[in-house]
Parts: structure tokens; C-alpha cells; sequence
């Protein structure tokens, strides 16, 4: 048995290296497109990046229903990487300043947070009262959610086209957007191989080790799959681009969400909402909730409420390491 878990120990670390390497290289030359294209911060933010970044939990998603049959996996790792996402959030604005970071934020903003809350409610809402199947393989569920992100998309390019200096935007020149490119496509290839094994290697560590698959995917999984974000996020507000980390997180968010929709198509046994239980319902509830806390700050902020934002900002964190508990010790039950 020892043996049985070193080896997938040794392939989840591996993996997971090549996973936040590939995904740093995804935001860092995602960036770089997004620098000869003159796009506001918020929309490459949440579009770009946000997608880049989230393309580890794409691939170990579509793996897990697919090539492990395992959806607690897949579910875990969607609403865990939503957690840590406004976890990690929260501790950048905790260190680099809450107004920074959620202050001089616009409408766009608060539509992206309002559509990654707004999407994790519906996952929600059919987790807890049935999906319905559809044609094929697709459910109402799902096709609601992807849905309801495109919308939702497109509310936040309009909200914050006003912003956008459409002077700024010019066709990329030779050398640098090919290059920028192709390493993009390189990370993405990257991605795509290594995320199947970080799959098959959390699937072996949870059947191993007796620990149950959706705290795998909530804590373990995702943990990974998130810190392409996290890098994304500390790095942004390093540079003072505080609207490319808040729409890197939300717009990860949302797209996670996003992802039961994609990932709804590879499992064949019926929709993949039905197949959530105590420690998903746990997960998806405290990223509601985290979430919620973000719009809060946002609120506050823009109010100039700065004393109570910082304690809402620091009670995250707090309130993070709690539902990990409860997560555990309902996927344990």
C-alpha cells in the first residue's frame, strides 16, 4: 500500500509542477497578448487570463468524469477552486491594501462578482433538486450555466467597454504576438498532458489513502489547479494592475463554475449535478459565501466603509479553514 501511494504521491507532485508551470506561462504570455490588443484590465483579467489560469481544472475535470470515473473528483475540484480563489483574494488585499485592491473598481466588476455568485447558485439549485437529462448527454443544469456565463460575459464587456480607450486598440505587431502566441499554445499543450495525470494521481492517492475523493478534489486538486491564479494575483498587485487580479479570480470563478458544463458532456452515466453529495453541497455553500464576502468588500469599499471591509476581509481566511473542516469530516461520513 506504501509503495501503491508513494507512486502516485511522486506522479501528483510531478504533474502538479508541470501544471502551475504551464500555467504561469499561461498568464504571463496571455498578458503579453493582451498587450498589443489595448484591452482594459478587468476584461483580460476576466476573459484571458481568468480562462488561461483555469485551464488546469478544465483538463483534470474532463479527466476525472471521463478517464477516472470519478465526478466527486471533478465536482470538488470546481467548488474547492472557487474557495481558494476569494481565500487567496483576500489575503493579497490584506497585504496590499483592501482599498487598493476592491476600491476604484466599476460596474463591470461588480457584474463579473454578481455572475460567478449567480452561476455557483444555479449549481447549487440543481445539485440539491435533481438535473433534468436532455438530449445526448447534455442536462438542463448545465446548459443553464453556460448559458448564464456567456450572458453574463457580455454584460461585463459592455459594462466596461466605457472604460476602454478604443484608440489603445491596434493589431498586434509581427514578432512579439507570434511569439506571445506560441508560448501561450505551448503552455496549453503543457496543461492538457499534465493535468490528465495530476487526475489519475489524486484518484490513486484517494483510493490509497482512504481519504474520500471530493475532499481530494476540494483541498488537494484544487489547491494545485488554483495556484496559476494565485500567481497571477500577487503578481498583478505587485504591478498595481488590481483590476487584472480581481478579474482574474472572479472571472476564474465563473468559469469554473462553467466548467460542469464542459466537463457534463464526457460523463455518460447522466448529469453530473446529480452527483453531488454532503462535502460538494458543504463546498459549493462556503464558496457562496466567500464570494458573498468579496461583493461585500466591493460594497464597502465603494462607500468608503474601510474599517468594517477589512474586518469582512479578514474574517475570509478564517471562515476558509473552517469549511475545509466541514468539508473533511463530510466527506469522511
Amino acid at each position: 500500500m506504501m509503495e501503491g501511494l508513494g507512486g502516485a504521491v511522486l506522479m501528483f507532485l510531478v504533474s502538479a509542477a508541470f501544471v502551475v508551470a504551464a500555467g504561469i506561462g499561461l498568464a504571463r504570455f496571455g498578458d503579453d497578448i493582451a498587450d498589443v490588443t489595448g484591452w482594459g484590465k478587468l476584461w483580460v483579467g476576466t476573459l484571458l487570463v481568468g480562462i488561461a489560469t483555469s485551464l488546469p481544472e478544465v483538463v483534470v475535470n474532463i479527466s476525472a468524469v471521463w478517464l477516472e470515473k470519478n465526478p466527486g473528483l471533478a465536482l470538488g475540484n470546481v467548488f474547492g477552486a472557487n474557495m481558494i480563489n476569494i481565500f487567496v483574494l483576500t489575503m493579497v488585499a490584506l497585504v496590499f491594501g483592501v482599498q487598493n485592491l476592491f476600491g476604484n473598481q466599476g460596474r463591470d466588476t461588480e457584474l463579473l462578482i454578481l455572475t460567478a455568485l449567480a452561476l455557483a447558485a444555479t449549481a447549487l439549485f440543481f445539485g440539491s433538486f435533481g438535473d433534468v437529462k436532455l438530449v445526448g448527454w447534455t442536462s438542463l443544469g448545465a446548459i443553464l450555466i453556460g448559458a448564464g456565463y456567456v450572458y453574463g460575459m457580455r454584460r461585463v464587456y459592455t459594462a466596461g467597454r466605457t472604460d476602454m480607450d478604443l484608440d489603445d486598440i491596434r493589431p498586434p505587431s509581427g514578432a512579439a504576438a507570434r511569439n506571445a502566441w506560441i508560448g501561450f499554445l505551448a503552455s496549453v499543450a503543457v496543461v492538457i498532458v499534465a493535468g490528465r495525470y495530476l487526475a489519475a494521481s489524486a484518484d490513486a492517492i484517494a483510493e490509497v489513502s482512504g481519504i474520500s475523493a471530493s475532499f481530494i478534489g476540494v483541498l488537494l486538486v484544487s489547491i494545485v489547479t488554483t495556484l496559476p491564479e494565485g500567481t497571477v494575483s500577487v503578481t498583478a498587485a505587485l504591478r498595481r494592475s488590481y483590476g487584472i487580479a480581481m478579474g482574474n479570480v472572479y472571472g476564474s470563478c465563473a468559469f469554473n463554475v462553467t466548467i460542469i458544463c464542459i466537463a457534463d458532456l464526457f460523463h455518460t452515466e447522466g448529469p453530473l449535478l446529480r452527483e453531488m453529495q454532503g462535502a460538494h453541497f458543504a463546498a459549493v455553500i462556503a464558496a457562496l459565501v466567500l464570494m458573498g464576502m468579496g461583493y461585500a468588500i466591493y460594497r464597502l469599499c465603494r462607500s468608503a466603509a474601510l474599517r468594517p471591509a477589512r474586518l469582512v476581509t479578514a474574517a475570509a481566511p478564517v471562515l476558509y479553514v473552517a469549511a475545509l473542516y466541514v468539508v473533511y469530516a463530510l466527506g469522511q461520513a
